[in-house]
């Protein structure tokens, strides 16, 4: 497979990354080693290039060590490997007054000047933030890390063991809608009126499994991530029945 025919297997905006992927995939089939990205991506990718073990001639593995990880390490090698340099780290709100979200951790970690995809996915329990980082720069964000805004931080690598790993937190919530269609959804999600939601669309606020939304009367499919700018992060979980006006009743999950 030459790299025109990997880029467009792979449907990802992101040409460059694809670009760099494979790159990594050449030298794990010439050196005949396992390679790892050393970076996270997000599902589009990794399920598309997860289907061309076969024509590749590799084992793809992905990796981000919580339960469904949204954001994943990939791997290629001829056989099977199990291990990442992936490390978990822990940061923990050393203020009693302040509450932090998923945001103000993220946002602390790129203020660092590390790029969004050295770090996988964020957990925010119990005033901490646990971490996926790639291992080449978990001491650095160890070392300098020091606060979160105003609030000063610990911060600690934990070991890969089940007991320190949480799972992936989400509220549950239930909308009405007519119908799956993207225009439909986000209004309701977000609870605002159509037109807003196509104006959403139109500005490229809308992402589906992390590539924008183009078309506001798109289907929208169970188990869909739709990310919305300025609104966070859901997941269409799956269908609860009927209103008596003959209505969908959604059950979604937010990020949290």
């Amino acid at each position: 497979m030459n790299k025109k025919e990997f880029l467009n297997s792979v449907c990802s905006q992101d040409k460059l990354a694809l670009s760099n992927i494979f790159d990594k995939i050449n030298l794990a089939a010439k050196i005949e080693k396992p390679v790892y990205t050393n970076e996270f991506y997000t599902p589009d990718i990794c399920n598309d290039i997860s289907k061309l073990s076969d024509l590749l001639g590799l084992q793809i593995s992905i990796y981000g060590i919580f339960e469904n990880s949204e954001r994943n390490m990939l791997l290629f090698s001829k056989e099977k490997v199990s291990n990442f340099p992936i490390n978990l780290i822990k940061i923990e709100n050393k203020s009693k007054f302040t509450d932090l979200g998923h945001r103000d951790y993220m946002g602390a970690i790129m203020s660092l000047g590390i790029n969004r995809n050295k770090f996988g996915d964020l957990i925010v329990e119990n005033n901490c933030c646990f971490v996926a980082v790639c291992e080449d720069i978990s001491s650095y964000i160890i070392d300098n890390l020091t606060s979160i805004g105003k609030c000063s931080c610990s911060i600690s690598q934990l070991e890969l063991t089940e007991d320190n790993i949480p799972s992936v937190n989400f509220q549950e919530f239930t909308i009405i809608v007519s119908s799956l269609r993207l225009d439909c959804l986000i209004g309701s999600v977000c609870n605002i009126s159509r037109s807003k939601a196509v104006d959403l669309i139109k500005k490229g606020s809308v992402l589906l499994n992390y590539s924008i939304a183009k078309e506001k009367d798109s289907y929208v499919p169970f188990g869909t991530t739709i990310t919305i700018r300025g609104h966070g992060k859901y997941k269409i979980a799956s269908d609860i029945g009927v209103t008596g006006k003959n209505r969908m009743k959604i059950r979604m999950k937010k990020f949290v």
